[in-house]
Order: C-alpha cells, then structure tokens, then sequence
C-alpha cells in the first residue's frame, strides 16, 4: 500500500478517470483504505491499470505495490 494525501488521492482519481474516458485505458483495479485519519497522508491506496493504450500495446501503471527482488 502506498500512503496519500487527500489531494494525491484525487490526482490518482481524476488520472484513471480522465484515461478510462478517452479510451486510454481499458482495465484496471484500485483500492483505498483510511490508515491513519490524523495523518496527512490519511489514505492507504493500492491501483494497477492499464495507460497508453491510444499509442499501441501501452504499458501499466502500478501503486502501492513492493518491488520484487531483481526486478528494475
């Protein structure tokens, strides 16, 4: 999980939105949970979706997830 500010946290929304709607993006999953509601990075968000999809095969963006060992 990745922590966010509110404002990231709408950022992300207004990102996936604004790709889902000019076809940029085809598939995806999100979640977000309160953490901590003193914090100011309050929100604990995890997101995979698709990007790029306009200019070809596209790739995808990942949040909130570990690093696997060896991978770049």
């Amino acid at each position: 999980m990745q922590n966010m500010s509110r404002q990231e946290l709408l950022d992300l929304l207004d990102d996936i939105r604004a790709r889902v709607a000019e076809g940029d993006s085809f598939e995806g999953h999100f979640r977000y949970l309160i953490a901590d509601r003193t914090s100011q990075h309050p929100f604990d968000v995890t997101a995979l979706y698709r990007i790029g999809n306009l200019a070809g095969q596209g790739g995808t963006r990942i949040i909130g997830a570990e690093q696997l060992d060896g991978a770049a």
